[in-house]
């Protein structure tokens, strides 16, 4: 069956140039590298070899910081190093996927699932290394700029911000997580020195501050790392609900499904089936996606200008925000 998604379908140089723009405002970096190499048609047609939805952009720049490329902009250097160690990149992208795994969400998480009936069992679809599982972990800047611990944080916890617009459902010190686990096609664990690297070099150049959140938050996860076992969406999500519930039973918790950056990546009849699966299943569901990834929120939001993501609980709109948490505008609750 063909591949109807765009990572596999676009061409490389219109797949690059959109990329660029992507990138901008946040990475020059690779925003202006990605238009070098839809400019050059070798290196594009190299990029084209590879399989499916490998050729997405954002693994090639990655695996580029992984392996140490001395350069990171476009040229004959760089031609001749990408030349050199072309095998040993095109391994790491085949074994490897895009897992930010973006810890700064949970400042908008947090207080949507403190809003939730006490204790919650927490799951998350696209789980990575966990870092998402364990918001009752980290320290919380509030609006008025006071830091506020989760129930399980220690004293020297990293501390997420986030500018907040509306009101929250809740207060993340009120979360209190009594199971957790996780979901992934390629779980990585926060306590080995390799995945780690992996999800550093996923960050994009320039975006220090970010990168410095990802390392502190390792280090939370790495002292009891979550659960994440091997799966795949939508055929593995079943079962693993099914698990999840049975546990949350067990201790009394109110099971809730999560999943923030994760069905961009499938296939538009992939991403339905997956909706459709939680549906049938009963969990609270709290999604966390670009504004037209799932079908039932086309066209339910109001316009803005800004580039943004959106909070759903139960499939309902319920904020936008930035795609790393670092603000948030809640709705008006009815």
């Amino acid at each position: 069956m063909k591949d109807g998604h765009a990572y596999a379908a676009m061409p490389i140089p219109a797949l690059y140039r959109w990329f660029a723009g992507e990138a901008d405002p946040t990475s020059p970096t690779w925003g202006a590298l990605s238009r070098w190499i839809a400019a050059d048609g070798l290196l594009c047609a190299r990029l084209d070899s590879l399989p499916g939805r490998k050729r997405q952009p954002n693994l090639f720049l990655a695996a580029l910081r992984y392996h140490g490329a001395p350069t990171l902009t476009g040229g004959p250097a760089f031609t001749a190093w990408v030349d050199e160690h072309w095998d040993a990149l095109r391994a790491t992208i085949l074994a490897r996927a895009t897992q930010t795994n973006e810890p700064g969400r949970c400042a908008v998480l947090a207080p949507l699932l403190a809003g939730l009936p006490q204790p919650i069992a927490l799951l998350e679809a696209g789980a990575s290394a966990g870092l998402c599982l364990i918001p009752d972990r980290y320290r919380y800047r509030d609006p008025s700029g006071r830091v506020e611990a989760g129930s399980r944080a220690a004293s020297d916890a990293p501390v997420l911000e986030c500018v907040v617009a509306g009101a929250p459902a809740g207060h993340p010190r009120d979360l209190v997580v009594a199971f957790r686990a996780g979901l992934d096609a390629n779980p990585l664990s926060a306590g080995d020195p390799d995945d780690a690297r992996w999800l550093r070099a996923l960050v994009w150049p320039g975006e220090d501050a970010r990168e410095a959140r990802l390392a502190a938050a390792l280090e939370v996860a790495a002292l009891d790392p979550p659960p994440v076992r091997r799966g795949r969406l939508p055929g593995d999500l079943g079962a693993f609900l099914a698990d999840g519930i049975a546990r949350a039973a067990a201790v009394g918790a109110t099971p809730v499904l999560t999943h923030s950056a994760t069905l961009a990546y499938l296939a538009r009849p992939e991403r339905d089936a997956v909706v459709d699966t939680l549906r049938r299943a009963g969990v609270r569901w709290v999604s966390y996606e670009g504004p037209t990834v799932l079908t039932s929120l086309r066209g339910r939001l109001p316009d803005d200008a800004r580039p943004h993501f959106v909070v759903a609980l139960d499939g309902e709109p319920v904020a936008r925000c930035s795609p790393h948490g670092a603000w948030v505008e809640w709705f008006a609750r009815p």
